[in-house]
């Protein structure tokens, strides 16, 4: 071999070389670009997991406070009395107009 050509095979390993470079010079400069796309989009739903999770405790805490009054309504409810079967079979007459017309005979009475 000789030495033109070994400068000839020399000058073409450096052209590729530095081809190469400008090409991964140009892949880390397209992957630094995504890679804050990336972050800026991280920080957003950061943010929105944040503003949810705050929403979250106050619908927690509005659902807390309404089954307290809910269980606090329903106690109050157990105190109030019942019908047994003769008063629930009278409301139901007097509610469908059953019980109406004795109830006139007897006032008239």
């Amino acid at each position: 071999m000789t030495t033109i050509e070994s400068s000839r095979l020399l000058l073409m390993r450096v052209q590729k070389a530095v081809g190469l470079i400008n090409h991964l010079r140009n892949e880390n400069k397209e992957l630094q670009a995504r890679f804050s796309l990336v972050e800026n989009h991280n920080k957003e739903l950061q943010e929105l997991i944040d503003r949810v999770s705050t929403d979250q405790a106050v619908i927690d805490e509005a659902i807390n406070s309404a089954l307290s009054e809910l269980e606090s309504t329903i106690g109050d409810f157990e105190d109030f009395g019942t019908l047994d079967m003769d008063e629930l079979s009278a409301a139901e007459d007097f509610s469908a107009g059953d019980g109406e017309s004795e109830d006139i005979e007897t006032f008239e009475e």
